[in-house]
C-alpha cells in the first residue's frame, strides 16, 4: 500500500468515526427529546383526568353543601333568638355566642365547598400581566400586613400580556400569596418574605386528536422563605379536603387549581433541585398566552 493510499485510509477512518460520534450524539439527543415529550404528555393527560375527577366531586360536595346550608340558616336564627332572650344571664349569653361562631366556621365552609363545585364559564380577555399583578399587590398588601410578611414583586416585561380572566387569576395568586403567609406565620418564620414574580414559558396542550402541542405560556411563580413543604405532603397538597392546619377547609389550593384548569393551565409545586431553593416552598402557575384549544 502507497503511502497516498494509507493517507487517504486513514482520512476515510477519521470521517467515519466523526460520523459515528455525531449519530450517537444525536441519538442521545433524540432519546433526551422522546423522554421530555412522554413526560409532558404524561402531565397533560394527568391534567385532563384530574380535571374529570374534580367535576364528579364538586358536584357531589355541591349537593352535600345544599343540603347543610338550609338547616345551618334556621341553627343561626334559633341562635340569635336564643341570645336575645338571654340579656340578664351573660353567661349563658357567652354560651350561645360560642354556637354562633361555631355556626359560622360552618357557613364558611359550605362557601368555600360551592366556591370549589362551581362550575366556571370563564371569558378570557386579553391583558397586560403588568396590570394583573398590580392587581394582586393592591389585594394583597393588606393581607401581608396582618401576617406580618415582606411582599417583593419582580419586574414584569411591560409588553408581557396574558388571555384570561383576570378575576380569577388574580384570586388564584392571592389565595397563594395567603397560603404562603399561613404558612410563614404557622411555623414562627421570623421576617417572612414572599416573592412573586412573572415571565414567558411553554407549557404542553393535549390536542383532542392525540398530538402534544407546546404553546406559549405565561409563567408565575409564589415563592416563600418558609420550611418548605415535606415530600410526603407534597402529592396531596392540591387535593380537596386536604389540609394540615387545625382550621380550614383545605380547599384553598384545590379552587386555585381549578381557577387554573379552567384557563387550561398548570399549576404545581416545584420539586427540590435545580428549579427549587432548599429552603421555602415554590409554586408556579403556567397559563396559555393566547387562551382557547388550538385547532
Amino acid at each position: 500500500m502507497t503511502a497516498v493510499q494509507r493517507t487517504d485510509l486513514e482520512s476515510l477512518a477519521t470521517a467515519l468515526l466523526e460520523r459515528v460520534d455525531g449519530l450517537v450524539e444525536s441519538n442521545a439527543k433524540l432519546q433526551s427529546e422522546v423522554h421530555s415529550l412522554q413526560a409532558d404528555l404524561q402531565a397533560a393527560q394527568a391534567r385532563l383526568d384530574r380535571h374529570g375527577a374534580l367535576a364528579r366531586l364538586g358536584e357531589m360536595a355541591a349537593g352535600i353543601a345544599h343540603e347543610i346550608r338550609n338547616p345551618l340558616a334556621g341553627l343561626r336564627l334559633y341562635a340569635q333568638a336564643l341570645h336575645e332572650d338571654l340579656q340578664a344571664m351573660p353567661e349563658s349569653q357567652t354560651l350561645v355566642d360560642k354556637q354562633l361562631a361555631a355556626v359560622d366556621a360552618m357557613e364558611s365552609i359550605v362557601r368555600d365547598v360551592l366556591a370549589f363545585a362551581r362550575e366556571e364559564k370563564i371569558n378570557p380577555q386579553p391583558c397586560l400581566v403588568a396590570d394583573l399583578m398590580q392587581l394582586v399587590r393592591t389585594r394583597c398588601e393588606p393581607l401581608a400586613e396582618k401576617f406580618d410578611v415582606t411582599l417583593c414583586f419582580g419586574e414584569v416585561p411591560a409588553e408581557l400580556e396574558a388571555h384570561v380572566e383576570s378575576e380569577l387569576v388574580v384570586s388564584a395568586l392571592c389565595n397563594l400569596i395567603r397560603n404562603a403567609a399561613e404558612a410563614l406565620r404557622d411555623t414562627g418564620t421570623t421576617s417572612g418574605l414572599v416573592q412573586i414574580e412573572a415571565g414567558s414559558d411553554e407549557l404542553p396542550i393535549l390536542h383532542r386528536d392525540g398530538r402534544l402541542l407546546a404553546r406559549p405560556a405565561v409563567r408565575f411563580r409564589v415563592k416563600d422563605n418558609g420550611p418548605g413543604i415535606p415530600a410526603d405532603r407534597a402529592d396531596r397538597i392540591f387535593n380537596p379536603f386536604y389540609t394540615t392546619r387545625p382550621s380550614g377547609t383545605g380547599l384553598g389550593l384545590a379552587i386555585v387549581h381549578k381557577f387554573i384548569l379552567a384557563h387550561q393551565g398548570d399549576v404545581r409545586l416545584l420539586s427540590d433541585g435545580a428549579e427549587a431553593d432548599a429552603s421555602g416552598a415554590i409554586f408556579e402557575v403556567r397559563l396559555p398566552v393566547s387562551g382557547g384549544e388550538e385547532s
